[in-house]
């Protein structure tokens, strides 16, 4: 994984096996169990109709310290019942552990398909976000990498992000708030808030043509050739505008670049995408600028 692990608030997974956990039912519509061992008991929610893109499982034991997110025997029993979940539901892209003690919420945890199953993210019961320092407010750096978790996670669903792996997630990391990958493209999202650039730039259009304008003169400073590719946006004018522009910057020797930057606004903030590829990938840039500009739409 690209990063640093942050944990509690976000754990590797480990591994899977936990010979104490039982299972009942073989079928889709009973997945239940329990774990005699930590004295926690599981049920997966919805009925025969659960399997869906979102898994909830309910997780309940007679006291609150039943549940313990940083012990190695917790972490393999998640594991175990995402490797059930995912055998009877393969389709599934999320899956949320709500944990109950003496009828009040403990703790929340997802695993996503996003990050390949291979870290579980700690949640606020309450608002489902990963918590940031109470110190800290939420338009702090804590919450601009807790809002990129929750945009790419919404975005970035279905088989046109089925080669998407988000490899930083809630990390400290200076050059974007989430990093991807997909195949031989690296995308990346940075939030920023709109007062950044007010009276500067009067749309989304217009802020996507500086940051682009910006790119390509780094680009022929370096001694490359910048290549204005094409340009598209998407609800131009409106509240929901999407402005995508791609480039390529091609080097005096070696394999060129291709990158496409997206912008678009959500309440007060901006919200910036970067796609990078190298070598003869221009048009897998522009077709995954589309993507996820509709993806960007629907979610909406």
């Amino acid at each position: 994984m690209v990063g640093k692990s942050s944990a509690p608030r976000s754990l590797l997974l480990a591994a899977v096996l936990l010979a104490p956990l039982t299972m009942g039912g073989a079928h889709a519509e009973v997945v239940k169990g329990q774990s005699r061992d930590l004295g926690i008991q599981f049920e997966v929610l919805g009925g025969e109709s659960w399997c869906r893109s979102d898994v909830t499982v309910a997780l309940t034991a007679a006291k609150p310290d039943a549940f313990k997110p940083e012990t190695l025997q917790f972490v393999q029993m998640l594991g175990r019942i995402r490797a059930v979940v995912m055998d009877q539901c393969p389709t599934a892209e999320h899956i949320a552990f709500d944990a109950v003690a003496q009828q009040r919420p403990v703790l929340s945890i997802e695993m996503t398909r996003l990050t390949l199953w291979r870290r579980m993210v700690q949640l606020d019961p309450r608002t489902r976000r990963p918590p940031c320092p109470a110190q800290e407010p939420a338009s702090g750096e804590c919450g601009r990498r807790a809002d990129a978790y929750l945009v790419t996670h919404r975005l970035m669903r279905g088989a046109r992000f089925a080669q998407t792996e988000l490899t930083t997630v809630l990390d400290d990391w200076d050059g974007a708030h989430a990093l991807w990958v997909s195949g031989e493209m690296i995308g990346k999202l940075t939030i920023k808030e709109q007062s950044e650039f007010a009276g500067r730039y009067a749309s989304n259009g217009q802020l996507a043509d500086a940051i682009s304008a910006g790119i390509g003169a780094q680009c022929g400073h370096d001694g490359a050739v910048p290549e204005q590719v094409w340009s598209q946006t998407w609800s131009q004018g409106s509240p929901r505008e999407v402005a995508a522009r791609g480039f390529s910057c091609r080097p005096t020797a070696g394999p060129p670049s291709h990158q496409a930057v997206l912008v678009t606004s959500v309440g007060p903030r901006l919200h910036v995408f970067a796609l990078l590829a190298a070598g003869n990938h221009a048009d897998t840039v522009r077709a995954a600028s589309t993507d996820l500009a509709l993806a960007i739409g629907e979610a909406r």
